[in-house]
C-alpha cells in the first residue's frame, strides 16, 4: 500500500523530465491545469532525482503547498524553509520564498551547491528577483543545476516570453484532457451582458486599466446584476468571485449579504488570521461566496467551490485561466463547476472568457458543448436566451459532457462509491481533523485499506483511480443509463428492511443512492 498513488500522467510527466535532463536539456517547462497535482510531480522527482534541491515559490501559500506536498511523496524527506524569519539554509531540500531568498544580505549566506532547482508557478520567473536567484546557483552555466518549471499558464499577460528562462516545454496535457480524463471536474458557463461599451476602456500593460473598469462596472449596476444571475443559476453553489479593485471586491459581497446570501470580502491587505479564518468559513459553507481582487488566483485550493464570478473582465488568458482553475478541482459530490463571465459590448478589445478560452463561437456554444463544438455534431438546443431583469442576460453554455463519478455522503459525514456487486464498495472516512482514508468493502471478504491519512482531494483521487484501474468507471459515472432504470426488488425490498419507503417510479440510482448513504457507514 502507497500513501500516494501517483496518477499515470503524473509518472508520464516525471519520466518525460528525466528523459530531458538526459538528453541535456537544462532548463525544461511542465505545463498542466491547475487541480492535476504538479507539486506532486515535482516533489516525485525530486525525490527521484536525488541530490540537493530548490523550490522556489512566490506567495506564503505556496510555500506551505510545496511542503505539505513533498512530506505527502516523503514522509522522511528532510526540509528547510526560506521564509522571513525562517532562515533553513542548509537544508537537503530549501522550500524558499523568492521574495525572501533574492535579498542579497541572505541569498548571500546560501551555498549554491543544488543538483535540481524547480520554480512554482514558472510564469514569475521572467522577474528580477528570479534571475537574481539563478544566476547566484549557477544556472546558466554548463555543469549548474537541472532547472523546473512547472506552471498552468506558460503564456505571460505581458507577453514577455519563458524562452529567455527555459529551453521548452517537455510535458504538457491540456484543460480539455484532463476533464475528459475525469482528472477535473466538468464546466459549464454562463455570459452576463451589460449595458456597457468595453470599447470606452484604456488597456495598460496588456488588460484593461483597473480603475476605469471599476467605474464602467459600477456604472452599468454591475454588483445587482451578477447577484440576479447568481440567484437565478448559483443559489445551492459556493462561490469565488474576482473582481478588478478592492472596492468592487467589498461592494460585491455587501451587495450579497444585503440579499441574505452569507459573502466576505478580502484583499491584500487582509490579515492572515483574518484571512485564514474568512477561507475557513468558506470551506464549512457558513460563507458562501468570497470576493476578492487578485488575491485568490494562484496558490489557493478549495476543491468544494463549484462556481466561479468572473467579475473581472479580461484581455489576458492567462489571468482568466487562473480564475477559472479556482473551480475546476475534483471534490466528492461536486458534479460540475459554473462559471459567470460578466461581459460588455466591444468591437476592438479581445475580451477573455470560457467561449474564446476553448476556441468557440458563443452563440454556437449556447446550441452545443465544446466537444460537441470541435466534433461537429448537431445537437438540439439546449436552452433559450432567458431574460433576468434590467441589462442582464443569460446564456447557459454545457461545455462538457460530464464525467464525474457518482459519490454518496453517509449520515455520518463518510463518502460511499458504488462499484457493483463484484467489487463492492469504496468509502472515504475521517481518520483525522483535515485527513481521510480509503477503504474498499466487499460481501464475504475483509475490509482493504488503500490509503490513509491524505487530504480529501487525494483520498478521491486515489478512490477514483482504483475504479478506473478496476475497468468499473462507466458503471460509476454519475450519468451512466443504468439510474434511470427502475428499481429491482431485491433494492426495494433491503430498502423496507431498513424501514425506508420504496416510492413509486424509484429508480436504481436513486435507491442506490439512498442505500449507499445508509449501509456507507458499516461494514
Amino acid at each position: 500500500m502507497l500513501r500516494l498513488t501517483p496518477r499515470p500522467y503524473q509518472h508520464e510527466a516525471v519520466a518525460a523530465l528525466l528523459a530531458a535532463a538526459a538528453r541535456g536539456v537544462q532548463r525544461p517547462l511542465l505545463v498542466l491545469p491547475t487541480g492535476t497535482g504538479k507539486t506532486i510531480i515535482f516533489a516525485l522527482f525530486v525525490q527521484r532525482r536525488g541530490g540537493r534541491s530548490l523550490i522556489l515559490a512566490h506567495r506564503d501559500e505556496l510555500i506551505q503547498r510545496a511542503v505539505d506536498k513533498l512530506h505527502l511523496v516523503d514522509p522522511t524527506l528532510p526540509l528547510g524553509i526560506v521564509q522571513a524569519a525562517h532562515d533553513e539554509l542548509t537544508a537537503p531540500t530549501v522550500v524558499a520564498s523568492v521574495q525572501t531568498l533574492s535579498r542579497r544580505p541572505r541569498l548571500a549566506r546560501l551555498v549554491p551547491d543544488f543538483h535540481t532547482i524547480v520554480i512554482d508557478e514558472a510564469h514569475h520567473a521572467p522577474a528580477p528577483s528570479y534571475h537574481r536567484i539563478l544566476e547566484y546557483c549557477h544556472a546558466w552555466r554548463a555543469d549548474g543545476p537541472l532547472v523546473v518549471g512547472v506552471t498552468a499558464t506558460p503564456a505571460r499577460g505581458d507577453r514577455q516570453s519563458l524562452r529567455q528562462i527555459f529551453d521548452g516545454i517537455v510535458y504538457q496535457k491540456t484543460l480539455v484532457e484532463m476533464i475528459q480524463a475525469g482528472y477535473l471536474v466538468d464546466l459549464r458557463a454562463m455570459q452576463v451582458l451589460l449595458q456597457a461599451d468595453f470599447d470606452a476602456l484604456r488597456t495598460q500593460h496588456g488588460d484593461f486599466v483597473e480603475a476605469e473598469l471599476e467605474t464602467l462596472l459600477l456604472a452599468a449596476n454591475a454588483p445587482a446584476q451578477v447577484l440576479a444571475a447568481f440567484q437565478a443559476h448559483a443559489a445551492d453553489r459556493k462561490a469565488l468571485l474576482f473582481t478588478p479593485t478592492v472596492a468592487l471586491a467589498y461592494a460585491m459581497a455587501e451587495t450579497f449579504c444585503a440579499a441574505g446570501i452569507a459573502a466576505e470580502a478580502l484583499d491584500g491587505t487582509t490579515p492572515l488570521p483574518t484571512r485564514r479564518a474568512i477561507l475557513q468559513r468558506l470551506h464549512t459553507g457558513v460563507t458562501r461566496v468570497v470576493a476578492n481582487c487578485a488575491v485568490l488566483t494562484e496558490g489557493f485550493d478549495e476543491p468544494s467551490v463549484d462556481c466561479i464570478i468572473v467579475a473581472r473582465p479580461t484581455q489576458s488568458a492567462p489571468l482568466y485561466q487562473q480564475m477559472l482553475g479556482r473551480g475546476t478541482r475534483t471534490y466528492p459530490g461536486k458534479t460540475d463547476c459554473l462559471i459567470l463571465d460578466v461581459v460588455g459590448g466591444s468591437t476592438h478589445h479581445t475580451l477573455h472568457t470560457a467561449a474564446t478560452l476553448f476556441g468557440c463561437n458563443a452563440a454556437r456554444l449556447a446550441q452545443q458543448s465544446v466537444l460537441e463544438s470541435l466534433d461537429t455534431q448537431a445537437r438540439p438546443t439546449l436552452v433559450d436566451e432567458d431574460p433576468i431583469a434590467g441589462t442582464l442576460r443569460s446564456t447557459p453554455v454545457d461545455l462538457f459532457a460530464r464525467r464525474t463519478l457518482r459519490w454518496v455522503q453517509t449520515r455520518q459525514g463518510a463518502w460511499v462509491l458504488s462499484l457493483g456487486a463484484q467489487h463492492g464498495t469504496l468509502r472515504l472516512r475521517p481518520d483525522g481533523p483535515e485527513t481521510w482514508q480509503v477503504v474498499q468493502v466487499r460481501r464475504d471478504a475483509d475490509p482493504v485499506l488503500l490509503g490513509d491519512t491524505l487530504p480529501l482531494p487525494y483520498a478521491q483521487g486515489l478512490a477514483e483511480d482504483y475504479a478506473r484501474h478496476l475497468g468499473v468507471a462507466r458503471l460509476v459515472e454519475a450519468e451512466a443509463p443504468w439510474r434511470q432504470q427502475p428499481a429491482t426488488e431485491k433494492q426495494t425490498g433491503l430498502l423496507r428492511k431498513l424501514g425506508l419507503a420504496a416510492q413509486a417510479g424509484l429508480t436504481k440510482g436513486a435507491a442506490a443512492e439512498l442505500l449507499a448513504a445508509v449501509l456507507g457507514d458499516w461494514d
